[in-house]
């Protein structure tokens, strides 16, 4: 019987560990390098931007595209290929241009939400959440609506 007193007591000292010492399954709390890039996601803050729009969507393949609106109304759509080694993600355009920076990669507990830290002489920070990339985003519907009604209100001299 004292056995199982003893037994009994460090189970429920080895739960109230547990429970305790924060589970990555939060998604509030901060994860680490160890989650899946791949996938959609939409930016939800950046340190050193107020005003910009921007999508991921990262492959298995290694390939990666990004459609951002940074300092005009449209969104630019741009492709390459990354390399996500060690929680560090680093990637090259298509034209072979290298990124302006490598970003340390963390995820919440559950993966939903992915923080990229600029590695090389920046603090960026980026917040990234899982989401679908809009198809009229993904097939340049809206720039092209942009387009049209800008040249349908726009006032000529001539």
């Amino acid at each position: 019987m004292k056995n199982i007193k003893w037994l009994l007591i460090v189970l429920a000292a080895a739960c109230l560990t547990t429970a305790c010492g924060g589970s990555s399954d939060d998604p509030g709390q901060p994860g680490n390098g160890n989650g899946n890039v791949v996938g959609e996601w939409h930016m939800v803050s950046w340190s050193t931007l107020t005003a910009a729009d921007i999508y991921l969507s990262f492959d298995d393949a290694g390939a990666f595209d990004l459609y951002q609106r940074l300092e005009k109304p449209t969104y630019e759509h741009f492709s390459g290929t990354y390399s996500y080694v060690g929680g560090k993600l680093s990637g090259l355009y298509s034209d072979n241009a290298a990124w302006g920076n490598s970003y340390k990669v963390t995820f919440n507990g559950d993966g939903s939400q992915m923080t990229l830290t600029g590695v090389a002489g920046t603090a960026d920070v980026a917040v990234f959440a899982r989401a679908p990339i809009p198809e009229e985003i993904r097939s340049g519907e809206l720039e092209a609506a942009a387009l049209q009604a800008r040249s349908e209100q726009t006032l000529r001299f001539l």
